[in-house]
């Protein structure tokens, strides 16, 4: 019985460091891939196309520091009842960028008024958004998805509250149209 013992414990001490073995590596904070939003049960619901800024650039983002150059936009996905829907987004007709539900989107555009649409089945939706060079705006496309109808619009909330939910979306976007 006593020679068990020793046995026991090697195979249990090896058991945990094959298991320390098995854990995946962190992500590399500067790698660009593609972002997947997931179920809070770690289901993959859907991926960008394009890669996303690094974690990296993320964590820049975030600090919303102006560019004295230009104006900043953030426009935010962020919302409870948010699906899966990809949704383009661009800014006075330029190249459209693809949102995933908990993203957002940072464009450095020239000082002025500027038009920020997206299209959702069918239908276009614009925000305008003025401002000079070093200025930093924030604007939230709300999402609702029920089995027999989904919505998007643009929603006036402060801008105070959309930089809360940028620091929990994931930047999948960065735009510089100088």
């Amino acid at each position: 019985m006593k020679s068990i013992r020793p046995h026991l414990f090697a195979l249990v001490a090896g058991a945990a460091l094959l298991a320390g073995c098995a854990t995946p590596p962190p992500p590399d904070p500067a790698a660009e891939l593609s972002y997947c939003y997931k179920t809070n049960k770690g289901r993959v619901i859907a991926c960008t196309q394009a890669p996303a800024p690094s974690l990296n650039a993320d964590a820049d983002a975030k600090r919303f520091t102006p560019d004295p150059n230009a104006l900043t936009v953030y426009v935010v996905r962020r919302n409870w009842g948010d699906g899966r829907h990809f949704i383009k987004v661009q800014a006075d007709g330029g190249a459209a960028v693809e949102t995933l539900p908990n993203t957002m989107v940072r464009m450095k555009l020239k000082p002025g008024r500027h038009t920020i649409g997206f299209e959702f089945e069918g239908r276009s939706q614009t925000t305008t958004v003025d401002g000079k060079a070093g200025d930093v705006r924030f604007v939230r496309i709300d999402g609702m998805v029920w089995s027999w109808k989904s919505t998007f619009e643009w929603v006036a909330e402060p801008e105070a509250a959309i930089r809360e939910r940028a620091l929990k979306a994931r930047l999948v976007a960065d735009v510089a149209a100088r």
